[in-house]
């Protein structure tokens, strides 16, 4: 482990535990730059059901090969808070109710000693509703009262168009109420319009925060990176998910919307984070933490998590 990435876990309970069984956050430095991974919980995925164009048979084959459960697999929802020392940054903010296990990352913002209102930006990379579920309270108040939202503009553009109502419901017909996507969208962000800055171009949002067009999984989606003393840390989004998808990039779930340029984006971004040798949070990327690095793998890449 490089001495730059000092890691800490504050909290005196298991990490892997944790997401499961309350709050969880693991803190850790980049340059001066002040990090915490935290958990919005865990959500249980149907394996099987998110690779379209392939048989159930063939799916467990290449599940089993990877190690990856063939009925239900538990993925982590982390999330990543940085404190630059001139601004506290939140990326996404969790998936609120959408499971029995998530909704409990303004839990683990406060077990880390982060108070939501404290927050004066959150980057949003894309709105799922795994990303932006969180954005309000049970009185629909937003949870991050304070704070400015960045956001990339084709990806408002796409989730408030009655042309893309269709589309989504369309896309994501094989999955149980395929309107959620569009409702959690609209339901969550809506209310926060006027506290939205649009972002048009890849560029320097803050000192040393980057965002970085990575389009497909959705429309807009955006990765973001951080950058201090010459140490840097992405927070991938979705522009990669589950481990065994770098390792079988030839895979295109079900939750890329446009699978095309989801799969441009995912290999670049992957190419772009082995030569740089650099840290990356991924939300599904187990284990909790789900922080760790991309190596190249022949054609394709794998997923190294930090030793906890």
């Amino acid at each position: 482990m490089s001495k730059a990435l000092l890691l800490q876990t504050k909290n005196k309970i298991d990490p892997l535990v944790a997401t499961q069984t309350g709050s969880a956050f693991y803190s850790f430095k980049i340059g001066k730059f002040s990090c915490s991974s935290v958990s919005d919980g865990t959500y249980d995925y149907k394996a099987t059901s998110f690779l379209p164009g392939l048989s159930e048979e063939e799916i467990k084959k290449i599940l089993t090969k990877h190690e990856v459960p063939t009925d239900i697999f538990v993925s982590p929802y982390t999330f990543l808070f940085v404190d630059t020392g001139q601004h506290k940054i939140l990326c996404d903010m969790g998936a609120g109710k959408l499971g029995p296990n998530t909704g409990k990352l303004i839990e683990s913002l406060k077990s880390a000693g982060i108070q939501p209102e404290d927050i004066d930006t959150v980057i949003i990379t894309h709105a799922h509703p795994d990303h932006v579920g969180g954005t309000l309270d049970n009185e629909g108040k937003p949870n991050y009262p304070n704070a400015r939202y960045l956001m990339w503009k084709g990806e408002w553009d796409f989730w408030f168009s009655d042309e893309a109502f269709q589309e989504v419901v369309k896309h994501y017909s094989a999955i149980a109420q395929p309107d959620i996507f569009m409702k959690v969208a609209r339901g969550q962000l809506g209310p926060i319009r006027e506290r939205i800055e649009f972002l048009t171009e890849e560029s320097e949002v803050l000192p040393g925060v980057q965002v970085h067009a990575t389009p497909g999984h959705t429309p807009g989606h955006i990765a973001i990176s951080f950058t201090s003393e010459g140490e840097e840390l992405f927070f991938a989004g979705d522009a990669i998910t589950f481990p065994f998808l770098m390792e079988r990039p030839d895979l295109r779930p079900i939750f890329d919307i446009m699978p095309d340029l989801a799969d441009a984006s995912k290999r670049k971004f992957c190419n772009l984070m082995a030569e740089k040798n650099c840290w990356v949070v991924a939300q599904h990327c187990h284990p909790f933490p789900s922080l760790g690095k991309i190596e190249k793998k022949g054609e394709a890449w794998k997923w190294k998590p930090v030793l906890v």
